[in-house]
């Protein structure tokens, strides 16, 4: 039990990583603009650096914690983290896309430009072996292809063999067709945490036909008295109604 209390913390680890870097991926621009650089070489040249540096920060974090990551699952996501950082920077209109290519965090770290082919290797690699261990690292790619990451298969028009991944991987992640469709199908356990699901519902009283029936009369009845009330006090309220009147006409 703690042994899969540790991983599970192993795993959340690794996916916060992820998730962190990627929103410093999305800050490109931003952080063009606020570093005030007008000139894309230079634009290009500090965000490579700001992200070559966090991936290093990231990893020395995770092998700071001894065995409890696996060293293939690191590299992968270091790797992994590269690849997906330089195709977005590549694809995004940002001041410094232009001059990107000559700032490559993959030819910048890994002396390699075959991230476009190599990521979906490794994909395959992982849907050959289902290895259970390897499910966190799995959930990486998966998300890495959600992001934005085609490689190869961007612009191609080969989209099934590119929409079959992540299929798969999200089949080998989760252990399910990714199907929203069945009516126990819950998008987040969360929202569903501070249920009360022990209290029994109740439901208002109803009401049957004699009920009902004597409603309406006491009703009907009400209206009834009202209208005999008016109708047999009517002359007194005439003879009110003159007196009063004939009283002002004579204080005149």
């Amino acid at each position: 039990m703690a042994r899969q209390t540790r991983d599970k913390q192993d795993d959340n680890h690794l996916i916060t990583q992820f998730r962190s870097f990627f929103d410093e991926v999305s800050k490109a621009q931003t952080r063009a603009i606020e570093m005030r650089e007008t000139d894309p070489d230079l634009a290009a040249q500090h965000v490579s650096k700001h992200l070559e540096n966090l991936i290093e920060l990231q990893t020395l974090e995770s092998k700071r914690e001894g065995n409890r990551f696996e060293l293939e699952s690191i590299a992968d996501a270091r790797y992994l983290k590269a690849a997906l950082a330089d195709e977005i920077l590549l694809n995004t209109a940002w001041i410094g896309r232009d001059c990107w290519t000559t700032h490559l965090l993959e030819a910048s770290l890994f002396r390699t430009s075959i991230a476009g082919e190599r990521i979906f290797e490794r994909i395959e690699e992982l849907l050959s072996s289902r290895e259970p261990s390897l499910r966190p690292i799995a959930s990486l790619y998966l998300s890495a292809l959600a992001l934005g990451f085609q490689g190869k298969y961007r612009g191609a028009a080969d989209t099934d063999r590119f929409a079959g991944y992540r299929e798969e991987l999200f089949q080998f992640v989760y252990q399910r067709r990714p199907d929203l469709s069945g009516r126990d199908r819950v998008l987040s356990e969360r929202a569903y945490a501070s249920t009360l699901s022990h209290i029994a519902p109740k439901k208002m009283p109803t009401l049957s036909r004699w009920t009902v029936v004597f409603l309406l009369g006491v009703v009907g009845l009400l209206a009834i008295s009202e209208m005999l009330w008016l109708w047999q006090s009517w002359p007194v309220r005439q003879v009110l109604q003159t007196g009063s009147t004939t009283g002002t006409g004579g204080s005149q």
